[in-house]
This record gives structure tokens, C-alpha cells and sequence, in this order.
């Protein structure tokens, strides 16, 4: 079809078709079938703007054209024609047209992906026949995500990647399959994250587990089950519950941007699961029950080389949760704390700090006001019966006198 049928066509459209919000070359586009003709699908994108899509793109064996009015549209903007504001849009660069040089780099600009057949395989890569007579070469660290031992398998199938380099007036055409894989995973992750919310239950795959929680792929975004939210059962380990492929059902716990600028997602095992009868209550420590000098009791749930975390007893998460540093466990310099602090050991500490959101324990120190009690119990003790038997004394000797 000649571009002048095309520009007629536009003519034919509704003014206000070409007169919307700017698109961009290489933009992703989605938008309803409102005409198709033998040649061509005009697509609404946004209410009233319009584009093309070559009718080559979407036939089925038969010739026949397989989209009808009303069916939606994912493609991406190809190229846009500044006089006449016709925009022409893409699923992918396949046999049919537009597969010479030109449509290379067309391609390439607007990161179209382009279809072609892996003929061969050399030491460096795959070899790929392209649209109109064409030939890449896709390098083996580009052919996939991940690593793959025999890439002889994809010989024979029909593949789409991204132009990365075009040399030689097209006789050097480097192609990625993986960084499209990472576009596709990209765009897909964006459409589940518009779809969450706290407290929304979602289902996904562990992708690997570390100490400190599991990653869950949730069809192109990555969330995270932090250790804590693993289980009710703080002493359990997260490798332990999960492993790398299990399909596990979560609830969303937060949503939020990181220093850099990135969405991070939590997720939740715990919230669905009913916490045992002898768990400990949730409860968050009191001020007074913290107050400097307080003594209170705990459990050893993480150990550093500065010291270990207590979680005082009938509390949960961070509010309770204290460190004791080395030098306050009353053991000698050098000591190993894991040997003699294993996590679950169940300590009394007194309250030297709080505030700002910290709290700092120190078990030599509650030693030590349990010694003072003691002393200062025994020492009461001893006074009044000191005293009593002097008086004794003062009565017996007042008697003698008489």
C-alpha cells in the first residue's frame, strides 16, 4: 500500500485524530480496532488520536486479516510523520515487509522486535535469518536471562529480538533476545504493580532464598518475604520454610520507593495463617515496663560480633527488641557470643537506653542490681536484728545498774 493511500485515509479521519497528546518513537501504545481495511488496522489510542498498523503484521496463514473493530491493541509507535501526523505503530518486524536496511533501523530506533529463524550456531552465538534476506547474529550472552548449557535447540525456531547494532549498511545486524526478555518482563512487572495494594492477596514463585527472606517472582516483579513475615515462629529459619520454585500465596505488606527510586513490594506468609495458641501475645513494650533501670527477660534472636538482640518477653518486632553489646554481656573479652549465646537462650538484662527508636540492654548490669537487691536484702536484715539485740544489751545493763 502506497504511502499516499495511507496519507489519504488519514485525511479521511476525524481533525482532532491528529491533534491529541504527543507520542514518541519507540513508545508503547494500547488502544481499540475502530477501522480495518484490506490493507491497514487504524487503531484509537488515547479517545481520538489514531494510528496504523501494516496489515501484513496481523494475517493468519490464510491471508486473512485476524483483528476486527474492538479488539484492543498493544503495539509500539514505529515512526511518525511530522507533516501529515500519521503514526504508524508495531507488534514486531517480521517477513511481510519492512525488512530491508531501512526497516532495520526503524526497527532498531524503536525498539521493535524483529522476527527471525535460528539456522545455525557458531562458538559465539546463534545465527538468524531475518526479514527480507537479512542476517544476524545473536551473541550467546544475549540469547537468554539465564544461562543455558545447549543453545543448539533453539536451531530451526522462530525467535524475536532487539536490533542492538547495525553495521556495514546491514551486513553486521547484532541482535538481543535478552534484553527484549528484560523489556517484556519490565513492561509486565509495571502492569502487576499498578494492580497491588496493601493487604491484596497475590500468588507467585520463589525465586531464591536468602538469610534475611525469600524473593517471589510475581509475574515480572520480584517481591520480597522478609524472614520476620516468613513464619510465627521467630526462631525458624527461612530456608528452612521455602525453597527456590515453590509457588507460595502471600499477602501484600508495603509498597514503597527505596533511596533510589525503586518500588520495592514485601509480602506476608504469616498474615494467613492463625498464629499458634502458645505463641506469644503482639503487644508492643510500654514505656514504663521500659524504663532505664527496668529489668525485664528475653530471648537471644540475632547475634553480631558488637553483641546480641533480645526480644523481650510478651513482645513482638522492633519495639521490644534490644541490643546488648559485647561489653555488657559480662563475659570476657574475645568470648565466641554464638557458642555461649545460641539464639533461643533466655536471658535477664536491665535497661540502659531508649529512645529514637532503640533500645539497649545490658545483662551484666542486671546481674549486678540483682546483687545490690540482695545485699540490700540481707543488709536490712542484719540491721534490724543488730539493733535489736543491742537494745538487749542497753536493757540488761540499765538492769545491773538498779
Amino acid at each position: 500500500m502506497s504511502d499516499d493511500t495511507f496519507a489519504s485515509l488519514f485525511e479521511a479521519q476525524p481533525k482532532s485524530a491528529v491533534r491529541v497528546r504527543d507520542v514518541r518513537v519507540g513508545e508503547t501504545i494500547e488502544g481499540s480496532v475502530v477501522q480495518v481495511t484490506p490493507h491497514a488496522v487504524f487503531i484509537e489510542i488515547d479517545g481520538r488520536k489514531q494510528a496504523f498498523l501494516d496489515g501484513f503484521e496481523v494475517r493468519n496463514e490464510k491471508g486473512e486479516i485476524e483483528l476486527k473493530i474492538g479488539d484492543k491493541v498493544v503495539a509500539r509507535v514505529a515512526s511518525i510523520d511530522n507533516e501529515t501526523g500519521e503514526i504508524r505503530v508495531s507488534r514486531s518486524l517480521r517477513g511481510g515487509g519492512g525488512g530491508n536496511a531501512l526497516g532495520l533501523q526503524e526497527a532498531k530506533a524503536a525498539r521493535l522486535p524483529v522476527e527471525g529463524k535460528v539456522t545455525g550456531v557458531n562458538k559465539g552465538g546463534l545465527e538468524v535469518d531475518l526479514p527480507g534476506g537479512n542476517r544476524g547474529f545473536c551473541p550467546l550472552s544475549q540469547v537468554a536471562d539465564r544461562r543455558i548449557e545447549d543453545v543448539s535447540s533453539f536451531v530451526g525456531q522462530k525467535l524475536s529480538f532487539l536490533v542492538t547494532e547495525i553495521k556495514d549498511g546491514g551486513r553486521s545486524i547484532v541482535l538481543s533476545r535478552r534484553a527484549l526478555i528484560a523489556e517484556q518482563s519490565k513492561m509486565e512487572g509495571e502492569r502487576v504493580l499498578a494492580t497491588l495494594e496493601k493487604g491484596k492477596l497475590v500468588r507467585g514463585t520463589v525465586t531464591s532464598v536468602r538469610n534475611f527472606g525469600a524473593f517471589v517472582d510475581l509475574g515480572g516483579l520480584e517481591a520480597l518475604i522478609p524472614a520476620s513475615e516468613a513464619s510465627h515462629d521467630r526462631r525458624a529459619n527461612v530456608a528452612d520454610l521455602l525453597k527456590a520454585g515453590d509457588s507460595v500465596e502471600a499477602q501484600v505488606l508495603d509498597i514503597k520507593l527505596d533511596e533510589k527510586g525503586q518500588t520495592k513490594v514485601s509480602l506476608s506468609l504469616k498474615a494467613l495463617v492463625e498464629a499458634p495458641p502458645n505463641a506469644a501475645p503482639t503487644a508492643r513494650a510500654s514505656k514504663s515496663r521500659l524504663a532505664i533501670g527496668a529489668v525485664v527477660e528475653g530471648e537471644v534472636t540475632r547475634i553480631e560480633t558488637y553483641g546480641i538482640f533480645l526480644q523481650i518477653t510478651g513482645t513482638e518486632g522492633r519495639d521490644g527488641s534490644g541490643l546488648v553489646p559485647a561489653s555488657e554481656l559480662g563475659v570476657p573479652r574475645g568470648t565466641d557470643l554464638r557458642k555461649n549465646f545460641p539464639i533461643g537462650t533466655k536471658l535477664t538484662a536491665s535497661v540502659m537506653e531508649t529512645g529514637g527508636g532503640k533500645l539497649k540492654l545490658s545483662v551484666k548490669g542486671a546481674k549486678d542490681a540483682l546483687e545490690r537487691a540482695d545485699f540490700e536484702a540481707h543488709r536490712g536484715v542484719t540491721a534490724a536484728t543488730g539493733f535489736g539485740t543491742f537494745g538487749e544489751l542497753l536493757k540488761k545493763a540499765g538492769a545491773k545498774k538498779k
